[in-house]
């Protein structure tokens, strides 16, 4: 196919360099894709049609081609209005202009703006990387410090219930050493008392 009988996007309403570029590479892109399909290839499928009727095939290829090309073109054109392409890179366009605009006041008045150099970079990075970590370290620490005050209070509390039951143990202990001595006395007794009923 010749390339003056390629049909370029239709343009929309909004004007904008971006949008335009971007019709143009699609533009580009379906000519690229419709373009490999020759019409030699059509004449491979169909040898017989192409020594019978030469023409009627080679116009079978351009109504083809020209369907193929139109069908595209109109499914993204579908696309570019659903998505508010024009409109949005026409948008972007108004951005950056003002902001070439705003940056070029700003040189203007305060003389060129300094570019930073790898290390400055660098070192702000190490520097966000940097707090970052501390910010993790004191996390950690502020739960390390709650488990061992968790730890701490229930250590406490065993100690409490091992000191009551050491006075408990303790206690028992004095029991049982008074009544084993009341057992030896009145063991002795009664073996002093056998004594003198023998004498």
């Amino acid at each position: 196919m010749d390339s003056s009988d390629k049909v370029p996007f239709e343009l929309q309403s909004a004007e904008g360099v971006r949008y335009h570029k971007l019709l143009s590479v699609l533009d580009r892109s379906l000519a690229s894709v419709v373009d490999t399909f020759k019409l030699e290839d059509l004449q491979a499928i169909f040898p017989d049609l192409a020594q019978e009727i030469p023409e009627k095939l080679a116009d079978s290829y351009e109504q083809i081609s020209s369907y193929l090309r139109n069908s595209a073109n109109a499914d993204f054109q579908a696309i570019l209005m659903q998505y508010d392409m024009a409109n949005k890179l026409s948008a972007l366009d108004k951005l950056v202009s003002k902001a070439a605009e705003r940056k070029a006041a700003s040189t203007s008045e305060h003389g060129p703006v300094s570019i930073m150099s790898p290390d400055t970079i660098n070192r702000g990075r190490s520097a966000a990387i940097k707090r970052a970590e501390l910010e993790r370290l004191e996390t950690r620490l502020a739960q390390l410090k709650e488990e061992n005050a968790q730890s701490l209070s229930a250590l406490t509390q065993q100690r409490e219930v091992l000191a009551d039951e050491r006075k408990k143990l303790e206690a028992t202990i004095g029991v049982v050493s008074k009544v084993c001595r009341l057992e030896e006395a009145t063991t002795s007794l009664c073996y002093t008392r056998h004594l003198q009923t023998k004498v």
